[in-house]
């Protein structure tokens, strides 16, 4: 059995090659329709505002956990490719609302049925306690990661100095990654 350090470095590995695997999955998949035209970026957003079929830029921002001013160059791409259209709210002016086009439906639909697949099959590979558990594990993170957790966390520069090359730098890898020492 692996010791406590061992377990975390473990996990960690995993779910990082787990985000890896997944993007370029999603691409894979999009392909496989013909869908080559957008990134894993445009399609969240498509989704997202699939989900409703109509969403303000600050609701998809929010979700998104990113910037309006990083949406909107998203959606100015989105526009220009003819997935969404851009409008202003009739009582609020200042607010801006995004539709979905129906060039834009398949690739939500494929999206969806992307990740719903992934999930199947992953509970199909479960027993149903195991089910509940992944159910829980996942909430668990997500109350973690919207807190500060990694306030505290000290951060040792490692920047090379007095002029040596990064060829000269004899810290390894190895070292870089045991983050809990």
């Amino acid at each position: 059995m692996k010791d406590y350090d061992g377990l975390v470095k473990s996990i960690g590995e995993s779910f990082f090659e787990f985000q890896s695997k997944l993007q370029f999955f999603e691409r894979e998949y999009l392909r496989k329709y013909g869908i080559t035209d957008v990134t894993p970026t445009e399609v969240k957003v498509l989704y997202i505002i699939g989900l409703s079929n109509t969403k303000s830029m600050t609701e998809i921002a929010e979700e998104l956990k990113i910037t309006r001013g990083t949406l909107s160059i998203t959606i100015d791409s989105l526009v220009k490719k003819g997935y969404v259209i851009r409008t202003r709210h009739k009582q609020d002016r200042r607010v801006v609302i995004v539709y979905l086009t129906k060039k834009s439906l398949d690739i939500v639909r494929h999206y969806g049925k992307f990740y719903y697949a992934l999930l199947t099959s992953l509970m199909n590979e479960l027993s149903d306690d195991k089910k509940y558990v992944v159910e829980e594990i996942l909430e668990k993170l997500n109350k973690i990661i919207e807190t500060d957790f990694y306030e505290g966390i000290e951060y040792e520069n490692t920047e090379l100095n007095n002029g040596e090359s990064e060829n000269d730098n004899s810290m390894e890898i190895e070292d870089l990654l045991n983050f809990q020492e």
